[in-house]
């Protein structure tokens, strides 16, 4: 499988300075990590492993594996919808335009009329596997651009200083250099684009971004970037509110299919990494069951994070993660045992040099199920681990 290393090295093999391209189209206002994943998912159905299997933006707005997938995800209305021909023209449009300008497709059409096909799958493959993964290619590829064009300093003082004048002054380069560099001369354009550009980097450095055209008041949130602001994500911010009201409130917010997608390509994605039983890993275990660890229905806001998804058999699921086959309870005991099988899968991920999960991710997992806030990301794996083994004991002492 693909690694961010991977990902970095095709990237850093290119050039892309806009100064001498004038590509205006490297990025644009649809170009979000949850859409840029999604049209890649579709492209990767629509050409089914054959690279030479050449397609239009059309041909995949119009494919009925990518009408299922907007219709549940992003809840849009069908594709064919009148009314959404304009709005669907930039959905589709935009993130081929991008991967082509990254390289990950290959623009063979002529006098204008896009035509693609598939140059690198297996960074496609990457990128349609993940809203994360997807985020991370675009910071990657995005700071690599800012970097050939010669503004990644002003992002970098911006990052630094986190305040109103660094901001403007960053907003201030970055319209100088659209209408220096490229084919957008108005002023309207510009911030819709590179205002996604500054909060791409600023997540991934988990700094302060643009919001409404102002610096944001905190760090970005996941929710922050993407196009489909999913709220489930943002539950535990809802400090006023008690869990129950915040799921409560969730569950009648929330729209039912874009929470079960995230879940199911989550569960997907970890099912790929683990074949056989995180908490066995014998050939002789099959690992047909993705588990949450902490429920869905507890903690929505974790669902779809792999840190809180362990692949496990069926005797293991229904026997001793539910006792009973009752999947509206956790067995406690055995919700330690996955735990520490997760951790174990983290640190080995890690250590083969791979790149699929996060200790962040996996502490903020720690911190929201066992309601508490005391693991940190700064801890080594040994300290996370005997502290998920402290907190187990004074909950049954």
């Amino acid at each position: 499988m693909m690694t961010l290393q991977n990902i970095t090295d095709f990237i850093n093999a290119q050039t892309f300075d806009i100064r001498v391209s004038r590509n205006s189209r490297y990025m644009d206002q649809k170009c979000t990590p949850d859409v840029v994943c999604a049209v890649s998912e579709c492209v990767l159905n629509y050409t089914f492993e054959d690279n030479e299997k050449s397609f239009t933006k059309n041909d995949i707005w119009h494919y009925q594996y990518t009408n299922d997938l907007l219709t549940e995800y992003f809840t849009k209305p069908n594709t064919d919808r009148n009314d959404m021909q304009r709005e669907y023209d930039k959905f589709f449009g935009q993130p081929l335009l991008l991967l082509a300008s990254a390289g990950v497709l290959a623009d063979i059409g002529s006098n204008s009329r896009h035509q693609y096909v598939v140059a690198q799958r297996e960074v496609l493959d990457y990128i349609s596997q993940s809203e994360r993964n997807s985020t991370k290619f675009l910071n990657v590829y995005l700071t690599k651009v800012m970097s050939d064009s010669g503004m990644i300093n002003i992002f970098d003082e911006f990052f630094s200083l986190q305040n109103s004048e660094s901001f403007a002054r960053l907003c201030s380069a970055l319209d100088a250099f659209y209408q220096t560099n490229t084919n957008i001369n108005g002023s309207y354009e510009p911030p819709r684009i590179y205002n996604k550009i500054i909060n791409i980097l600023a997540f991934a450095r988990r700094k302060k971004g643009s919001v409404k055209g102002r610096i944001s008041t905190d760090i970005l949130s996941t929710s922050d970037i993407m196009y489909n602001r999913v709220n489930w994500r943002d539950i535990n911010k809802q400090r006023t509110m008690s869990r129950q009201e915040a799921i409560q409130y969730i569950q009648n917010t929330q729209d039912t299919g874009s929470f079960n997608y995230a879940v199911s390509k989550a569960k997907n994605f970890v099912k790929k990494l683990h074949p056989f039983s995180e908490i066995h890993r014998f050939e002789n275990y099959p690992a047909t069951q993705a588990h949450h660890i902490f429920m869905a229905s507890e903690f929505p806001e974790i669902a779809d994070c792999p840190e809180n998804i362990i692949c496990i058999t069926p005797n293991q699921h229904f026997s001793l993660a539910h006792p009973n086959n009752n999947t509206q309870i956790i067995d406690k005991d055995y919700q330690l045992v996955c735990l520490l099988s997760k951790l174990d899968s983290i640190e080995i991920n890690y250590r083969d040099g791979m790149d699929d999960y996060s200790v962040t991710d996996f502490v903020n997992v720690l911190n929201i199920g066992l309601e508490t806030d005391n693991f940190t990301p700064q801890m080594s794996y040994e300290e996370i681990k005997f502290n998920i083994m402290k907190k187990a004991y004074y909950q049954h002492h």
